[in-house]
C-alpha cells in the first residue's frame, strides 16, 4: 500500500479506491444478482470473511455471520442463473493473488467456453 501512496499514479489509485467504497456503502448488488442473464463466473476463496462495516456491528453474533463467503457464494450462484462457482478451499479475500494456479485455471476454462 505504501507504493501505492508513493505512485505517480496515486491520485487514479486513489479515486479508483474512493469510487469502490462509495459504490458498496450505496450501491449493494446483492438485490439484483438475478438480473445477470449473461455467462457468469464466481470465484471465491472460502477463507474469506471480509463485510465492510462489521466492525462497527455491536452484535457479536451478527458480526459472525458476516463475510461467510461460503455461504455467500452458494446463495449468489443461486441467485445468477446459470453461474458457475468455484470455491477455492483455504483461501482468503484474494484468490488471483493468494492462489493463482488454483484461480487462472477455472478462470481460463471459463473463458474458452
Amino acid at each position: 500500500m505504501a507504493g501505492w501512496a508513493k505512485s505517480p499514479n496515486y491520485p487514479i489509485v486513489a479515486r479508483i479506491n474512493a469510487q469502490t467504497s462509495d459504490m458498496i456503502f450505496t450501491q449493494p448488488v446483492v438485490y439484483e444478482f438475478s438480473n445477470i442473464h449473461t455467462p457468469t463466473l464466481l470465484i471465491i476463496g472460502t477463507r474469506d470473511r471480509t463485510a465492510i462495516g462489521k466492525d462497527n456491528v455491536k452484535d457479536p453474533a451478527i458480526r459472525k455471520m458476516m463475510g461467510q463467503y461460503q455461504i455467500l457464494g452458494k446463495e449468489t450462484q443461486n441467485k445468477i442463473k446459470g453461474s458457475k462457482l468455484v470455491e477455492l478451499d483455504n483461501v482468503g479475500h484474494l484468490p488471483h493473488i493468494e492462489a493463482f494456479d488454483r484461480f487462472i485455471k477455472p478462470l481460463e476454462e471459463f473463458l474458452d467456453h
